[in-house]
């Protein structure tokens, strides 16, 4: 099996997070469990942001990987992010172990 850092692209929409891992296209649609969107704002809850993440991110790991240097680049948003939304999503991936986060929207 080969071992390869693992490089994701994640799109953020409404209570639901896509994830493609780029060297395989495997991609994985995850729904929130628990809602991190309300009303207008896509992250009102950015505890329940990272769950979603690392649900979507365990689909993928299925293959030897590595995260250490794990990279993220945030490809799409349901709706424009602002600084402040920008710092909570790259909290969240942090926290579901990426290592560094690219937003190439």
């Amino acid at each position: 099996m080969e071992i390869r850092r693992l490089d994701l692209d994640i799109a953020i929409f409404r209570n639901r997070i896509q994830v493609s891992e780029r060297a395989t296209g495997k991609f994985v649609d995850q729904r929130a469990e628990f809602p991190f969107s309300e009303g207008t704002d896509l992250i009102a809850q950015p505890r329940y942001l990272e769950d979603t993440i690392v649900r979507a991110i365990r689909q993928v790991l299925s293959g030897g990987f590595s995260l250490g240097g794990a990279i993220a680049h945030v490809v799409a948003s349901e709706l424009p992010l602002s600084p402040s939304q920008k710092v909570l999503v790259e909290a969240a991936l942090h926290g579901a172990g990426m290592h560094e986060v690219v937003f190439d929207l």
